[in-house]
């Protein structure tokens, strides 16, 4: 996404809420973080990072200003003519000051992506006997790219001024130093300096190294190269092509690293995924092997089950019963134990069969949590439509000093709007004394109630991944409270923080009540699903005597 997106966002503000930023704005953001990687991570940076650091700071104020210009666009190549930004005072000398530094060339890489720099016209006028004007774009340039011949390079570089960038892979891992992996925008910067984010103040924040050591931080972003690399094999080569490439690889030793969990699980689940749906049974057991995010292991017992290695899969399913990291991973293992013969009875499948049912005249349009609400609303009862809202804003309230605590060492950068610990173990790990305290401190509903409110005031707008500010939120929250048992709700709330990445969701879909009563319904359609995770937390708050249910909707 290009700066100029946001400031078109800008230019929607009121006049007198504009932010105008410095016409090198985006110099200024790249020099930070180059400033900032420097002094909070220099044990990280190699010889290659280091040489074109080098570069860079020898580099007139006119050629890094092109230098990053080109950064902040799509792809590796350019064509100069169609540079024109008023800022820099002559683009052609910029340009020949970074082919001096041989930080770009025009002695281009023979890529087929640079077909895609020209119109349809030029490519004719490029070509005069191909009879490119009576076909389409994409078929031109698709027959290009296959016949990959040198001359049709040779003429596009002789026709126009194309430049590639270089030092892509040390810029790319200097970003990741920053933003702690390689898909990090340098247009949060100006996110948040136009005013479209209001961010949390971090500046007394002592922030920390993402990775512990230089081969950490290596080994992390070997993983998202080949995890870009992979995505794109998946279209041009065959499966026994990609399992050849992905067993020649040392996945144990990058995988091997804290900080390499989390593409490093990402990707393993793309390949076990891939090769199981290409019938590479015992390549997908591996691939699901090298991880034991969800659902991995389910995936695992699913193979061994078709493979006949009953034994097997009995064994992992009662492993993971011990071990599931989340619902649907301990519903499946214990529905798969419980099974006789070979059909798995679902649990969600039985509850929701045993649910109430309300029958209902169909609207013509309207989702069934509205038609349901309209439904309590003819009975007497006020309502909303809270779902996850409710609960992980009151999360987020209640927790919002643990949340953003800096002694935890889960901040990197200030452009941070959550803790990176927040989907893993480590948040409970390190917090969940705290918490405990936190939640002891409220002895009854008006402490807890004062305490939502304070922090509600001092923190309304500012971007927390938990809340979603609404007009409807601080009521909601208000009357949540007064009827809940104090109890339970505390009891939602740890149990939330030992896993929010899966125990934030899936809560029930209406929050209702009365002048007497409330009730939350998780809503069902005639043809709807009941999930694992919305199984789990009908379960739970149940037994914390919060009054919960599924109501399924029958039409007329």
């Amino acid at each position: 996404m290009r700066f100029g997106y946001f400031r078109m966002l800008n230019q929607k503000m009121p006049e007198s809420e504009k932010i105008i930023l410095p016409p090198k704005y985006y110099l200024d953001y790249f020099q930070y973080l180059l400033d900032f990687v420097q002094k909070g991570s220099a044990n990280l940076i190699g010889e290659p990072e280091q040489d074109f650091i080098t570069s860079w700071d020898s580099l007139s104020e006119d050629g890094k200003c092109l230098l990053v210009r080109m950064l902040n666009r799509k792809g590796d190549f350019f064509r100069l003519d169609k540079f024109n930004y008023e800022e820099i005072a002559n683009i052609p000398q910029a340009s020949d000051e970074l082919k001096s530094k041989q930080l770009i060339t025009s002695d281009l890489t023979a890529d087929p992506i640079i077909f895609n720099l020209f119109t349809k016209a030029e490519l004719h006028q490029m070509y005069p006997g191909r009879d490119f004007q009576e076909r389409g774009k994409e078929e031109i340039l698709m027959e290009l790219a296959e016949e990959n011949n040198f001359e049709d390079y040779l003429i596009a570089k002789e026709s126009y001024p194309i430049v590639q960038v270089l030092n892509v892979d040390q810029i790319d891992y200097l970003k990741m130093l920053f933003f702690g992996h390689t898909y990090g925008m340098m247009t949060e910067f100006v996110i948040r300096d136009i005013g479209n984010v209001k961010l949390e103040n971090l500046d007394n924040h002592e922030f920390m190294p993402w990775f512990e050591s230089e081969p950490e931080a290596r080994a992390v972003f070997e993983l998202y190269r080949w995890n870009r690399a992979i995505k794109q094999a998946f279209h041009v080569l065959l499966p026994e092509e990609i399992l050849i490439i992905c067993d020649q690889v040392a996945w144990d030793q990058l995988l091997s690293f804290k900080a390499a969990k989390k593409i490093g699980d990402k990707l393993m689940l793309h390949l076990g995924e891939y090769f199981e749906k290409s019938a590479m049974l015992e390549a997908a057991l591996v691939y699901y092997s090298f991880t034991e995010k969800h659902p991995s292991r389910e995936r695992r017992i699913r193979i061994l089950e078709k493979m006949e290695d009953h034994e097997g899969a009995k064994a992992l399913a009662a492993k993971t019963t011990s071990e599931a990291s989340n619902a649907s991973e301990q519903i499946f293992a214990n529905d798969f134990l419980a099974k006789k013969g070979k059909r798995t009875n679902r649990s969600t499948t039985t509850k929701i069969k045993e649910s109430l049912e309300i029958t209902i005249q169909k609207p013509e349009e309207g989702r069934v949590e509205t038609h349901a609400m309209a439904y309590f609303a003819d009975e007497g009862y006020d309502g909303i439509h809270a779902e996850n809202y409710l609960w992980r804003a009151l999360f987020g309230l209640i927790f919002w000093e643990e949340l953003f605590d800096p002694k935890h060492s889960a901040f990197h950068h200030p452009l941070q709007r959550m803790p990176s610990d927040l989907h893993s173990k480590d948040f409970y790990i390190k917090r969940g004394e705290l918490l405990s305290k936190k939640l002891d401190s409220f002895k009854d509903r008006k402490k807890l109630l004062r305490h939502v409110l304070k922090v509600y005031e001092a923190k309304n707008g500012i971007n927390n991944y938990l809340v979603s500010w609404h007009k409807s939120l601080l009521p909601t929250l208000n009357i949540c409270i007064s009827r809940l048992p104090l109890k339970g709700l505390k009891q939602v709330m740890l149990e939330m923080a030992k896993n929010l990445k899966d125990n934030s969701a899936g809560f029930p879909d209406l929050f209702i009540w009365n002048d007497s009563t409330y009730h939350f319904y998780e809503i069902k359609s005639p043809n709807d699903h009941l999930s694992s995770q919305q199984l789990f937390w009908i379960e739970f708050l149940n037994t914390q005597k919060i009054k919960a249910e599924i109501l399924r909707i029958k039409y007329t």
